[in-house]
């Protein structure tokens, strides 16, 4: 299916999608080098900045704009979880920041590739959908690999909480079980963040029912 091409709104995706790319390097390098965080909360707010503004000009274009490329729904939905991972992903590094994490771990750079190599993902997605390529076999493994990174994340999730409730747990930080709620919400965060990336897949799949 061609799309009409007078719209900038794959372009303004596009970008979209380079800040969800950039957001999802910047946690992951923080993982392997903790000296960043400070630097990395701050990049990650002016991120996050950068990417409201852009979903102010779709939505603008979505409500002013007659003939769009996609369905207005479409567009407004991927808009949304766009913003929504570069929110969560915000969040996370946030709070790895307020609450003073000393250290990386294990579960928080396992969580970190998965975030990455979807990030990756969705971008490689919207630039084909740009190129108008969503009848490819490349678009629909985009879907098929962020439900697999999905999933390797829901397993990343259970296993930790396993960890987080045993009595020598490294998450304990001696008697104090604040440590446990911190870690716990920063987990919720990042296991929510790839749930909102398998959102992404499911649109990609509603994008090849509707436009091939």
């Amino acid at each position: 299916m061609f799309f009409p091409r007078k719209s900038k709104i794959f372009d303004k995706l596009a970008r979209l999608s380079s800040i969800v790319k950039h957001a999802g390097d910047v946690l992951d390098n923080l993982t392997r080098d903790w000296k960043q965080l400070k630097n990395a909360s701050s990049e990650l707010r002016d991120l996050e900045r950068q990417a409201d503004e852009l979903v102010k000009s779709i939505t603008n274009e979505i409500e002013t704009v007659f003939i769009l490329p996609l369905d207005k729904e479409d567009i407004g939905d991927l808009t949304e979880c766009l913003d929504d991972v570069v929110d969560n992903v915000e969040e996370a590094v946030n709070r790895l920041h307020i609450y003073k994490i000393s250290e990386s771990n294990e579960t928080l750079r396992a969580f970190a590739q998965l975030i990455r190599e979807s990030a990756g993902e969705i971008h490689k997605g919207i630039l084909m959908i740009k190129e108008q390529k969503i009848a490819s076999e490349d678009f629909a493994l985009c879907g098929s690999v962020l439900r697999d990174l999905e999933s390797q994340g829901d397993k990343v999730h259970r296993n930790v909480l396993e960890k987080m409730m045993d009595k020598d747990s490294s998450f304990l930080n001696g008697n104090d079980y604040l440590s446990i709620l911190k870690w716990k919400e920063i987990f919720e965060t990042l296991e929510n963040t790839l749930d909102k990336c398998d959102n992404i897949a499911k649109l990609f799949s509603r994008l090849r029912i509707k436009y091939i």
